[in-house]
């Protein structure tokens, strides 16, 4: 990620979201093809949204 994460932000913290019923069916699907957790598919996933949209965070966070 480039920049050193505190403990407090490596924390689990829950997070409830509504999603279309197809994104949550492939992704049920593609963690029973891969036997990964759900909650490792949806993190991988949304730290790789982060990393290429950081701009949406009003700044570069890897270049603090």
């Amino acid at each position: 990620m480039g920049v050193e994460l505190q403990s407090s932000e490596l924390k689990l913290t829950q997070l409830n979201v509504s999603l279309p019923a197809w994104i949550v069916q492939d992704l049920e699907q593609m963690s029973k093809t891969t036997q990964r957790p759900l909650d490792e598919l949806i993190q991988t996933s949304l730290m790789m949204f982060i990393a290429t949209h950081n701009d949406y965070l009003g700044k570069n966070k890897n270049n603090q």
